[in-house]
């Protein structure tokens, strides 16, 4: 399957990037947006909205989302997001750049597709919420609605994120319980039971995961070490090896809240602090890419926790991706 760049619902705000977007309201006006495009000046985020093209490449693809929708907020009548813009509005961590904007119609039974805009009908009663003005599906039913389909590692990552935000198991169940709907019933259940909000991160997420699928032990979550100057906490700790695994994501680098050559000093004190504490210490990236590789392995896991050896206790699993359900195929939901 392709491999997803992974986008944590940080950084700038949606309020700050819409000073992009440029609404033509007037026929005059779309044709001359229309003409800029042509000649490569600005790009159509969807019809009546444009952004300059220099401005809109240089955007991150979570920002790209987070626009795409806050466009359709203002063209469209008071819509209810679903699914990922639903999961935008929510600020729940989207994976890769989501083209199609979706909503839920609840007084239609059949969803159709117009151009970019996806419109969802369901025979389940759904509750809606609105936020900052925004409707939207709530965090419990969109939670669900996207454990339905996406592929295990995936939505245990969206899980974790929305427990995070408040979200409560008994939600999840509650939901699931309520709906007829019987589709990806089986991977909501399997992702509720591999849930943890102590991982921080997507990439904690997944790589546990991942982990787990590769037949190592389970190991301790968010353990605290004293160091010199101040405690550690690691992201995975195997006890009875000895061996501390850390997923370095690239947010904290590139926050642009401390220096980055700041914190990678501050991270090499600090292994090499841990390292005298343990017997190894493991570290892996997040996919930095969204070519099709065909993988969604966090770069070098297997390889870095492998050297480290802690001891496998079964065969590796093939099921942790998954297929990914074709995204047409849900617009009847």
């Amino acid at each position: 399957m392709p491999r997803h760049v992974v986008h944590d619902p940080v950084g700038v705000a949606v309020s700050e990037l819409t000073s992009l977007l440029v609404f033509s309201g007037h026929e005059d006006r779309i044709r001359e947006m229309s003409a800029a495009r042509r000649r490569g000046a600005v790009i159509s985020v969807r019809r009546g909205v444009f952004a300059p093209a220099p401005e809109w490449g240089a955007l991150r693809p979570h920002e790209r989302n987070e626009l795409r929708v806050r466009a359709a907020s203002v063209m469209l009548d008071d819509p209810i997001f679903a699914l990922e813009s639903a999961a935008i509005v929510h600020r729940l961590p989207v994976f890769g750049e989501v083209h199609d904007v979706h909503t839920f119609a609840p007084d239609r039974t059949r969803g159709y597709r117009h151009g970019g805009h996806v419109v969802h009908a369901s025979a389940d009663a759904k509750q809606i919420v609105r936020i900052d003005g925004v409707r939207a599906t709530s965090l419990a039913d969109t939670t669900v609605d996207l454990l339905r389909l996406l592929p295990h590692a995936l939505g245990v990552a969206l899980l974790d994120a929305a427990l995070r935000r408040g979200l409560r198991v008994e939600q999840v169940a509650e939901v699931l319980a309520s709906q007829s709907n019987r589709r990806g019933r089986s991977a909501v259940l399997r992702a509720v039971a591999a849930c943890d909000a102590r991982s921080e991160s997507v990439l904690e997420s997944i790589s546990r995961v991942l982990i787990d699928a590769l037949g190592y032990p389970a190991p301790e979550l968010q353990v605290a070490f004293r160091l010199s100057t101040k405690n550690a906490r690691t992201d995975f700790f195997w006890r009875g090896q000895g061996i501390v695994g850390e997923a370095d994501g690239n947010a904290k680098y590139f926050s642009g809240a401390v220096a980055a050559d700041e914190i990678i000093r501050d991270e090499r004190r600090r292994e090499m602090e841990l390292r005298r504490l343990v017997r190894a210490v493991a570290r892996w990236d997040g996919p930095t890419s969204s070519h099709h590789t065909g993988s969604t392995m966090p770069c070098g896991l297997r390889a870095c926790v492998g050297s480290a050896r802690p001891i496998p206790v079964r065969r590796r699993s093939s099921r942790t991706a998954g297929p990914t359900r074709a995204r047409d195929a849900c617009c009847r939901r």
